[in-house]
């Protein structure tokens, strides 16, 4: 059986290069780097140690949480668009549809053709008249039920 080599079994052992040490100044302070400076004016403030800038950043949050984000706006289906009420209406389910077709048939007759016994009420102005913008979407729509062309 044969033994492989390490790779660095054949490198030469040496200790690890040293830095030459600096032989120590024993003079007077005068004579070293860190001689005393004298200031006569401070232009910029002294760092904070640590301890008092945790403190000093602690210190500026708020007390009270941030207040919750607006409620998004009510919504208003007077407002969607004709495109946008035509995906409404495709999205619904059959029992749905059904229920906002019967609503819409109802409203549209009470708003097209008011009740000739209100007229007679509180307000005094006399009859009111159909709408004949109602009366028009009231007679395309039943077109489109029956399948007859206007």
């Amino acid at each position: 059986m044969s033994v492989q080599r390490l790779l660095f079994d054949d490198l030469p052992e040496t200790e690890p290069a040293r830095k030459p040490r600096r032989p120590r100044a024993t003079g007077t302070a005068s004579s070293t780097m860190a001689a005393q400076v004298t200031v006569d004016v401070v232009r910029e403030a002294a760092p904070l140690p640590r301890a008092a800038a945790m403190a000093a950043t602690v210190a500026t949050l708020p007390l009270a949480p941030p207040a919750p984000p607006p409620a998004p706006p009510a919504f208003d289906p007077a407002a969607l668009s004709n495109p946008e009420l035509r995906a409404l209406v495709q999205a619904l389910p059959d029992q749905r549809l059904a229920h906002l077709l019967i609503e819409t048939a109802r409203e549209l007759k009470r708003r097209a053709a008011p009740d000739r016994s209100d007229a007679d009420g509180e307000d005094g102005d006399g009859p009111q008249e159909p709408n004949p913008a109602l009366l028009r979407a009231a007679r395309q729509a039943v077109g489109e039920l029956s399948g007859d062309d206007f």
